[in-house]
């Protein structure tokens, strides 16, 4: 399903007098594989009295895309109304909205704003879009977010539940959201906000592994923060849990020793080839996941391969039949190889030939033709001379 170019799908509320206090309808759009709202097209449920604006359902199965100023799903209420907002649910797998684009149960009348409740698999905010449940003077609307992978905030792009814009009271709406990662831009001005002007600043409650790019601060800066905060009254609390996982299970720490390598070299080659041991002490094998319970019963498991009863029994005659050649054999004495050194040093012999020493040789260097000037007594022979 597309709405484009400034068409609008409506259920309005008008009030004739001043008892007039019906319910607006609602609009549902459900089974739909998709849905886009472009370059001006709307959704749009809106009181003008005293009856509540009615509410918008869309159940689509695959994508939801907002897109282009004035585009977007609206349940309001106008300036002079007393009617409540309309709640917004939105239930798709991937939300898109873009380009000033909105979803938004804002109040600009004396009625509280209506709630939005949104379940999506991603959410994508990009350039200056909104989710808004703002109110003027009165109660804001309730945010709630169940995302399933990723929740993307880009280029100034908003979620809010502020109350008082137009400098009045009432207390800001909640943001609760349930999402695996939030990420944002530090620079980009991205907000989640649940502020107040005279009243008390709403709750925000983020259920989350990882927030990248956005921080909680007390009050809005130009970058991207999370704020529950209230000009004149009491300032609401952010609270961000990240259950489940603790990093620091599962690894090893590492001995604080540094051990010189080039000394568990060993630098006689012939003595190494005489054979050595490596043995390595501690706990072998991968760490447990964090996420998984530890084993206290450690089982052992044998994988020797056992022998077949009859290959037991040609093993034992061929131990026989060879302990018996042993015996029939004339015993040879087999002299001791000589032991094989690796050469230290090095001489010249007498035929002018090279010859290899074990041990190294301690050579006494010969004197220089070239001797300390003497320049005393240089210069009294000089002297003599003339």
């Amino acid at each position: 399903m597309t709405i484009q170019g400034d068409s609008q799908v409506s259920a309005t509320t008008s009030s004739v007098t001043d008892t007039d206090r019906g319910k607006g309808g609602n609009i549902k759009i459900i089974e739909a594989n998709r849905f886009e709202a472009t370059d001006g097209g709307q959704v749009i449920t809106t009181t003008e009295g005293t009856g509540q604006a009615g509410d918008i359902t869309l159940e689509v199965r695959d994508d939801i895309t907002l897109a282009g100023e004035g585009s977007g799903l609206f349940a309001n209420t106008t300036s002079g109304s007393s009617g409540k907002g309309g709640d917004i649910v939105v239930d798709p797998r991937t939300v898109t909205i873009r380009d000033q684009a909105k979803i938004a149960v804002n109040s600009q009348g004396d009625g509280d704003g209506g709630n939005i409740t949104l379940e999506a698999g991603t959410l994508t905010l990009n350039n200056k879009a909104e989710l808004s449940a703002e109110t003027a003077s009165t109660q804001g609307g309730n945010i709630t977010l169940t995302i399933d992978e990723l929740l993307f905030l880009r280029r100034n792009s908003k979620i809010s539940t502020t109350a008082g814009t137009a400098e009045a009271g009432g207390d800001g709406g909640n943001i609760e959201i349930n999402a695996p990662f939030i990420l944002g831009i530090r620079q980009e001005n991205s907000d989640i906000t649940a502020n107040a002007f005279e009243g008390n600043g709403g709750n925000i409650t983020i259920t989350t592994q990882g927030i990248i790019g956005l921080e909680f601060r007390e009050k809005l800066t130009p970058l991207s923060d999370i704020t529950a905060s209230s000009e004149f009254g009491v300032d609401g609390t952010v609270n961000i849990n990240a259950p489940g996982i603790d990093p620091s299970r599962g690894l090893s720490e590492l001995p604080t020793d540094i051990i010189d390598a080039s000394q568990l070299i060993e630098k006689n080659l012939c003595a190494a080839g005489e054979g050595s041991e490596f043995t390595a002490t501690g706990r072998g094998g991968l760490p447990v996941s964090p996420n998984e319970t530890l084993n206290p019963n450690a089982t052992w498991d044998d994988w020797r391969i056992t022998e077949q009863p009859q290959t037991r029994i040609k093993r034992r005659r061929l131990r026989s039949r060879q302990h018996q050649l042993q015996i029939n054999q004339p015993q040879t004495s087999n002299p001791k190889p000589k032991q094989i050194v690796e050469a230290q040093g090095w001489v010249i012999g007498a035929n002018g030939e090279v010859i290899l020493t074990a041990h190294p040789v301690i050579v006494t260097p010969k004197g220089t033709w070239l001797h300390k000037v003497d320049c005393p007594m240089l210069h009294q022979t000089f002297k003599q001379l003339r």
